[in-house]
């Protein structure tokens, strides 16, 4: 080629380079702040203040919840575009839609889109959801942790050990499970009004009639106060309520469900003892034949006559089958169910025997007549009436106190000082009247006018 081509040739890729001006590069967003407000029970709220060289027109906050699948986006009420925005995305945590439970760990992320058509995801967060007016302590091994607040890590220890005793014996050498969603979280509250605050739906208010000592919210979240519900051993609540998941773990799968007769007597199994609620009513139910048909078993009684009967019986039938055909067995019983087998088929196809037979034999065995027409199979897959954990409750006026860390013996005492005050104050006033009238009765011998008795909001006159 002549150098004239060649200059030539050089002229046009520089006037080429000229004519061309590459695209600017869009730029990230940059994150000024993310935090969270704890609106506890109702809500958590997530809030982003963020800029960019390019207008902000889309916010989005994605997160998840430990231990489940999937997750939720939230999108901010307002949003003006712009190079910096402060945006709020609200979770409900208690409402009559959503629940999320104290003790459960959220990881979350916001995805930022601007005009140029650059989206920016800031890296995974995580938030730990404990009530906010409480400096919260923990004790832990490798699958629970316990969490406190005040002078109780030797309570929370002592929750701790019954959960590690508890999974050996229950979890390990009667169901053999391993739990995979870990760790289990405990919440150990001081007092009722504190749990009542924390379950689903509730909000603050609770039945004046029992006392909720504990109960399971989700697979891997239990809360408890420290108060014994029927036991000697106060620990008894948690060892209920993690028995829960552990059979939940054994025994349920997308298709098998437990009945309730077998988890809730299973769960009370889990415990140090029963207790005499339990067994004194199932015993005398047994000795006058009213034990409740086998065919009812399937959803815990809500009598409240019958209630205490039902997890008497619940428990003896789990008991039975232990006694009868062993651990193994047992834990074989639960993973038919789990794999979808209908339970009295499980029943059968583990033990031999159906649901009537197992009837027959359990009566007798407690010293209960035999009843004329025996359970039959079901003729529903009792698998669309699934047993749902019901909380530890017990009777108010019998629960125990745990001795003064949650300040139910303060309330007692000033109650009883606010009785005598009250008796005291009414005792002068009548002594007041009576002396007014013994006065009324002298002015009016001596022909005075009668006096009028003293104003509940004043000196007497």
């Amino acid at each position: 080629m002549s150098r004239p081509l060649v200059f030539g040739a050089a002229l046009l890729v520089l006037a080429a380079f000229a004519l061309y001006s590459p695209p600017l590069a869009a730029a990230d967003s940059t994150v000024v702040s993310s935090t969270v407000d704890n609106g506890y029970p109702k809500s958590l709220t997530f809030k982003l203040e963020a800029k960019s060289d390019s207008d902000i027109t889309d916010v989005s906050l994605s997160y998840s919840l430990s231990g489940k699948g999937g997750g939720a986006i939230g999108k901010p009420k307002e949003l003006t575009p712009g190079k910096a925005v402060s945006v709020q995305v609200n979770v409900d945590t208690n409402t009559g839609n959503a629940y999320v439970p104290v003790g459960t760990e959220l990881t979350y992320h916001w995805e930022i889109t601007t005009a140029d058509g650059k989206t920016t995801t800031t890296p995974d967060a995580k938030y730990f959801y404990l009530p906010p007016d409480h400096q919260w302590e923990k004790v832990s091994n490798d699958f629970m942790t316990v969490y406190y607040y005040g002078n109780r890590k030797p309570l929370a220890e002592s929750y701790l050990a019954a959960g590690t005793d508890t999974y050996d014996r229950i979890g390990k050498q009667l169901l053999n499970v391993t739990l995979k969603q870990l760790p289990v979280n405990v919440v150990l509250f001081a007092v009722e009004s504190e749990l009542e605050k924390a379950k689903p739906g509730n909000g603050g208010t609770f039945d004046a009639a029992v006392v909720t000592c504990g109960t399971k919210v989700s697979s891997a979240v239990v809360l408890v106060i420290p108060q014994s519900c029927g036991t000697n051993d106060r620990t008894d609540t948690l060892r209920h309520e993690f028995g829960h998941i552990l059979n939940q773990a054994a025994g349920e799968g997308p298709l098998g469900k437990l009945p309730s007769w077998l988890d809730e007597g299973a769960a009370v199994y889990a415990q140090s003892e029963p207790g005499d609620d339990y067994i004194g009513p199932f015993q005398s139910a047994a000795r006058g034949n009213r034990l409740l048909p086998f065919s009812s078993m399937g959803v815990a009684s809500s009598d409240a006559s019958t209630v205490n009967i039902f997890y008497g019986q619940a428990y003896s039938m789990v008991k039975y089958l232990i006694d009868t055909g062993g651990a193994p067995r047992f834990a074989q019983f639960f993973a038919n169910i789990k794999k979808g087998t209908r339970f009295d088929q499980a029943l059968k196809d583990t033990y031999g025997y159906d649901m009537a037979t197992f009837e027959a034999n359990f009566l007798k065995a407690v010293g209960s007549t035999p009843r004329t027409n025996p359970t039959a199979a079901p003729t529903q897959r009792p698998q669309s009436a699934a047993a749902t954990a019901t909380p530890t409750t017990k009777p108010r006026a019998a629960a125990q106190s745990d001795g003064g860390d949650d300040g139910n013996d303060n309330l007692v005492a000033l109650g009883i000082i606010g009785a005598a005050v009250l008796f005291a104050l009414l005792a002068v006033m009548l002594y007041l009247v009576s002396q007014l009238l013994a006065r009324n009765r002298t002015d009016a011998a001596a022909g005075a006018p009668p006096k009028e008795p003293p104003d509940s909001d004043g000196p007497p006159l």
